[in-house]
């Protein structure tokens, strides 16, 4: 990563002590290696949002939990979806992007939203609330990097409860 997506492969196997004949049976090709290298693993936010457990935290403050997670993801995501693309590593339209941390994000997300809105403790559409949610991070992470803006926690826990407000409207009640 320190190279950028121009590095040759004997650099990379070098650097992790194997040949490039050991890293192409295990990678397959370039591609593949850059994309591992530089694309994020799942979020721990994922398992949260699919996990339903008994939270003792308010219902606003699970959310802006949620959230800022889902923000720290972005923050992550964006970065390595565009040096992937600068890299000319785009997906073709024949590509299945359904098991894809987005899709599966998104996914969980929406479903979250949904057992929220039946329990009574929040107020929305869950699939619209979702795109909101995960579209509003991804636009700022990208506008962050664009603009080369370092985003602090404090100011990315502001941005969430806000968005958590403007998108669900939690219903001033105690978790279950």
């Amino acid at each position: 990563m320190e190279h950028g997506t121009q590095a040759p492969v004997a650099m990379v196997a070098k650097e992790l002590g194997v040949s490039p004949a050991t890293l192409f049976v295990r990678m397959g090709t370039k591609n593949k290696l850059i994309s591992a290298a530089f694309w994020p693993p799942d979020p721990p936010v994922l398992a949260v949002l699919e996990d339903n457990r008994i939270d003792t935290k308010t219902i606003e403050a699970q959310w802006i939990d949620i959230v800022a997670d889902l923000a720290a993801w972005a923050n992550a995501a964006i970065p390595a979806t565009l040096t992937l693309y600068g890299a000319g590593l785009r997906p073709k339209p024949s590509d299945d992007f359904a098991d894809a941390t987005p899709a599966r994000l998104r996914r969980a997300l929406k479903k979250r939203i949904r057992d929220a809105v039946n329990a009574g403790t929040v107020e929305c559409d869950p699939r619209m609330a979702a795109e909101v949610l995960l579209g509003t991070l991804e636009a700022r992470a990208m506008h962050a990097l664009l603009g080369r803006r370092e985003l602090s926690a404090r100011e990315t826990r502001e941005f969430a409860r806000a968005l958590v407000e403007t998108a669900l409207r939690p219903k001033a009640t105690p978790a279950p």
